[in-house]
C-alpha cells in the first residue's frame, strides 16, 4: 500500500512541477509558419515592383531566445527567392546574409508567432545590385514594433524541473521505506 501512496505522491510532484514550469506538451510541439521572398530590389527603393524578382540560394536564419538560451537555424531560398519555415510560437528574428553583388538596407527583422497555426508569410528582403542609385527611393517599410514573448524555455529551468522532481521522487520513497521499517519492527 505505501508503494502506492509514493508513486501516486511522486506523480502528483511531477505534474505539479510541470505546472510550475509552464510546460505545455501541446504548445511546445506546435508550431506556426513564417515565410517570405528575397527579391532584387532594381530600382533600390524597399518596395517590390512587378518586374523584381526572387534572389535564389539566399540564406535566411531564424534566431529566438536570450543570453546562454539561443536557438537558431538556417534555410535559403528557393529558386523563386521565396522561403517558407514551421517554427515554435515566439518572437523571432528573421535575418539574410547578403550575397555577393549586392546591398541591403534591411537585413533582419522581428517576427511575432502568438500562437500554435499562426502564420506571417509577407517577409520581404530587397536586395539592392551594386552600384545601383538609391537617392530619391522611399522606404517601404513598416516599421511594425511586435510585442515580445517570452520565448522558449530554459534549458536551465527544464533541468532545475527535473532534478526537484527527482528529489521529492526520492524524499517520498525514503518516508515510505521508513514507515515500513517502523510497522515492521
Amino acid at each position: 500500500m505505501n508503494r502506492r501512496v509514493t508513486l501516486l505522491f511522486t506523480l502528483i510532484a511531477f505534474v505539479a512541477a510541470i505546472s510550475l514550469l509552464g510546460i505545455d506538451r501541446a504548445a511546445a510541439q506546435s508550431e506556426g509558419q513564417i515565410g517570405g521572398i528575397v527579391y532584387e530590389d532594381a530600382n533600390g527603393n524597399n518596395i517590390r515592383e512587378v518586374g523584381e524578382e526572387g534572389v535564389r540560394d539566399v540564406e535566411v536564419t531564424f534566431t529566438t531566445g536570450a543570453g546562454d538560451d539561443i536557438w537558431e537555424t538556417s534555410i535559403a531560398t528557393a529558386a523563386d527567392g521565396s522561403f517558407s519555415i514551421a517554427l515554435n510560437p515566439s518572437t523571432w528574428t528573421v535575418s539574410i546574409a547578403v550575397p555577393a553583388g549586392f546591398t541591403a538596407p534591411n537585413t533582419s527583422q522581428e517576427i511575432f508567432i502568438e500562437q500554435a497555426g499562426d502564420s506571417v508569410t509577407n517577409v520581404e528582403f530587397g536586395l539592392i545590385p551594386a552600384g545601383t542609385d538609391t537617392t530619391g527611393g522611399e522606404d517601404g517599410g513598416d516599421d511594425e514594433i511586435l510585442p515580445d514573448s517570452g520565448g522558449p524555455i530554459s534549458g536551465s529551468i527544464v533541468v532545475a524541473g527535473l532534478f526537484g522532481i527527482m528529489a521529492v521522487g526520492g524524499a517520498l520513497v525514503v518516508i515510505g521505506q521508513r514507515r515500513n521499517s517502523a510497522t515492521a519492527a
